[in-house]
């Protein structure tokens, strides 16, 4: 029997200036985007102190950790650790989603106190932690004991060799999300190659001149990247020290920056946003056919979706290379101890539950947490993939959305991603009006990019 999950509340993450200390002198400023999630925790007993400060269950005399989260309804998970562990009392802040998160870490770390023992951080962010030995080691709290329980690329992303710096949370897989509806009007199937992309992107434009295959969002640099690592045309490489790859111009990347060029000058795909308003106008309306979309994507649009509910698909991304099985991820957390922590131990038990078990998962994978996961045991339960959403009546997402999960491409982020979302706005606006190609635009963000990391210190490499 299928089950219905509720659409999740949007949680979009606001773009946000912000510098970057020199990675010598001292610690990275980390604003930037939320993730996952937004708002105060919700759910379970009534807070106390204030509306951003959980605690429950606790028994007196158990020893304190702070845990700074803004996934909705994530102080259900709090409470049941501390009611099945009475020994530690976990107190949850929720102190902003994302960038309001991010600046209070980076004052506290920089300050030398008030730092959470383990805080949500996001994947592309951890290296900004790492690189100022602003986390620990969760080896030494025997981590790597549930490192088979994840989905291998997850890991690599939260581990260097033997080292553990987070435990690894939710994520976002994509998937080719389309109008079945609009698809089987023009005798349209899902590509199962992006040669076929660009064919059924040409004959729906011919058929329906008002509507477009999909969108292509310039200006996202997140939802850029992980199409690139889908095409093994990743332009980072970073593995620590002071050493990293800035690489937009090499020939992967220019192959994929001339497949998407050729697209929008034959303007067979719509130049647009995404997560937003419009896009979600596109979307129901019938202008764009699909969205190449993260798992967490319908749960964004389901509350602009009107015309269009229940008509809904998810299949695999199409592959470059036919026959083959690679997917993508685009966002997702992951769960820190600091090193400011008194108890580390504890605070690291702590993580390993929220993440690594069946019983803190079948809290967060429901409303309104509804998080996605990592963790093959869910990943691989036929019930979690039977969830349905309003948006794709009784079809199933979650089968495509788990398959992703499972084999999505490993990445190496840098350590000044904030920096990379700053400028990836005015750098590849001029690609979303039309007036530069994406290679173009490749070449300058990259000599954006080398500069930057060289003023901080990086020896960078460019192939």
């Amino acid at each position: 029997m299928k089950r219905t999950l509720r659409s999740r509340k949007p949680r979009r993450r606001p773009r946000v200036r912000g510098g970057l200390v020199a990675a010598a002198a001292g610690l990275l400023a980390v604003n930037l985007l939320a993730a996952c999630g937004g708002g105060a925790a919700s759910g379970g007993p009534t807070p106390t102190a204030s509306s951003s400060t959980f605690i429950a269950n606790c028994k007196d005399g158990a020893t304190k950790i702070t845990f700074w989260a803004w996934v909705p309804g994530i102080s259900r998970a709090v409470a049941a650790y501390n009611a099945g562990h009475p020994d530690t009392c976990v107190e949850l802040e929720d102190v902003g989603a994302g960038n309001p998160e991010y600046v209070k870490l980076t004052n506290t770390l920089k300050a030398g106190s008030g730092a959470p023992d383990v805080a949500e951080v996001e994947y592309d962010e951890l290296p900004s932690f790492e690189i100022t030995h602003s986390v620990l080691d969760l080896s030494k709290y025997n981590a790597n004991s549930v490192k088979d329980k994840f989905v291998p690329w997850v890991w690599q992303e939260v581990s260097s060799g033997d080292s553990v710096w987070a435990i690894p949370g939710d994520a976002g897989p994509m998937a080719f999300y389309y109008n079945a509806t609009l698809l089987s009007k023009y005798h349209i199937n899902p590509p199962a190659t992006w040669a076929e992309f660009a064919t059924a992107a040409a004959a729906l434009h011919k058929a329906a001149p008002q509507t477009y295959l999909t969108s292509f969002a310039a200006t996202d640099l997140q939802w850029i990247l992980s199409l690139m690592a889908q095409d093994n045309a990743f332009p980072f490489q970073y593995s620590g020290g002071d050493t990293v790859t800035i690489n937009f111009t090499g020939p992967a990347q220019t192959a994929f920056a001339d497949y998407w060029d050729q697209l929008l000058s034959a303007h067979l795909v719509n130049p647009g946003t995404d997560v937003d308003a419009p896009s979600f106008a596109n979307l129901d309306k019938g202008i764009d056919a699909s969205w190449l979309s993260s798992a967490w994507g319908p749960s964004y649009f389901a509350p602009a979706a009107q015309a269009s509910v229940g008509s809904w698909r998810a299949a695999p991304l199409p592959q470059w290379t036919a026959g083959t099985n690679v997917a993508a991820n685009w966002g997702g957390s992951s769960y820190p101890v600091f090193k400011q922590s008194k108890h580390p131990a504890q605070a690291a038990a702590f993580a390993i539950w929220l993440n690594a078990t069946d019983e803190a998962w079948n809290i967060t994978k429901t409303a309104p947490s509804s998080l996605f996961p990592t963790y093959k045991p869910l990943l691989a339960d036929p019930t979690f993939q039977d969830l349905t959403v309003p948006l794709s009546g009784t079809a199933t997402p979650y089968v495509a959305f788990s398959a992703a999960a499972n084999s999505a491409t490993p990445v190496q982020w840098p350590p000044f991603m904030t920096e990379a979302l700053t400028q990836s706005t005015t750098a590849f606006a001029n690609v979303a009006s039309g007036k530069q190609t994406l290679k173009a635009a490749f070449a300058g963000f990259q000599k954006t990019l080398v500069n930057y990391a060289k003023q901080q210190g990086f020896k960078v490499s460019t192939s």
